[in-house]
């Protein structure tokens, strides 16, 4: 995604509560509503898993009182609309990829717009390489959150500050990557803000810098704004957040996948729902007209 990518908003919001510190905006606003929706679920009665950097950074950012979830009704910046909307979506997509990588015991993870994701946080991954590439500023608050709540890091986590516009490739292998031996790629609620020439780009860079063995988990979408209902599109939360959007990759994706070397077997979100017995928010369950969300856990097909 590029620097250039729309901002929504001349200003950052400001959160309620003591301390409370501005809010990022265009793309990385949304991945502090995805960091809130897992701090739910990390914070519930019955949590399906912990997230403490999820946590950490609604403490940080005075969104949430240390060991409270937060509550979206009271989020700044019109939070409320889309984590409604959303449904479990977060919290389906993190089980499936937590369950696919660590199926897949590849020791190389590369997490893609990796945002405010906290598997280096929080999985079992002691002695693996986590790679996380984003733009600088993403990184920069999870990092500084993680510093103020007193986390480190259990996986060998490595801040590769980039964006995915530039030269990633070359950054990546820089502060380490290894591409002669296999790796896990995650593009989890990125290719949405991507363009089709960018996520081109992207898989063709991924598929060059996989060795044999690799996996590629990524979420691909179809284009959400024209099943949701007038009462939603009005709502500023879920406006902001389609005015990023972009939806690159075709859709049906499996031939694309396909196309770019790696096995085109997917889960839809709907199954997800029945998998893990969870809710599936109405704009994205089909049965009920809503869009299609594909997950993939693919391999690396063999080099022609």
């Amino acid at each position: 995604m590029s620097e250039n990518s729309p901002a929504i908003g001349s200003t950052p919001d400001t959160p309620i509560g003591a301390g409370s510190r501005p809010l990022p905006d265009g793309v990385e606003w949304t991945a502090v509503l995805v960091a809130a929706q897992r701090a739910a679920e990390s914070l519930s009665q019955t949590p399906a898993f912990r997230d403490p950097l999820a946590e950490a950074v609604m403490t940080y950012l005075g969104l949430a009182e240390p060991g409270r979830a937060p509550h979206f009704a009271t989020m700044p910046g019109q939070m409320s609309g889309m984590t409604e909307a959303m449904g479990d979506l977060v919290t389906l997509r993190t089980l499936y990829l937590d369950e696919a990588l660590t199926r897949s015991g590849l020791d190389q993870v590369v997490l893609l717009g990796a945002g405010l994701d906290g598997r280096a946080y929080r999985m079992p991954w002691t002695g693996r390489r986590v790679f996380e590439v984003d733009r600088p500023a993403g990184l920069a608050l999870k990092e500084q959150a993680a510093d103020a709540a007193g986390l480190s890091a259990v996986a060998r986590r490595t801040s590769v500050p980039v964006d995915l516009a530039e030269d990633w490739p070359q950054a990546l292998v820089a502060a380490g990557f290894d591409p002669a031996r296999p790796a896990a790629w995650v593009a989890e609620g990125l290719t949405v803000y991507l363009t089709r020439a960018e996520a081109d780009l992207m898989m063709s860079r991924v598929h060059d810098l996989s060795a044999p063995g690799s996996r590629l988990c990524v979420e691909i979408a179809q284009p959400l704004g024209t099943r949701l209902d007038d009462a939603a599109t009005s709502d500023a939360g879920v406006h902001r957040t389609l005015s990023v959007l972009r939806y690159g990759p075709p859709t049906p994706p499996h031939d694309w996948i396909a196309g770019h070397g790696w096995s085109p077997d997917a889960s839809t979100l709907a199954e997800l729902g029945d998998r893990y017995h969870r809710k599936v928010g109405t704009p994205f369950d089909p049965a009920r007209g809503g869009v299609n969300l594909w997950y993939f856990n693919a391999e690396l097909l063999p080099r022609r």
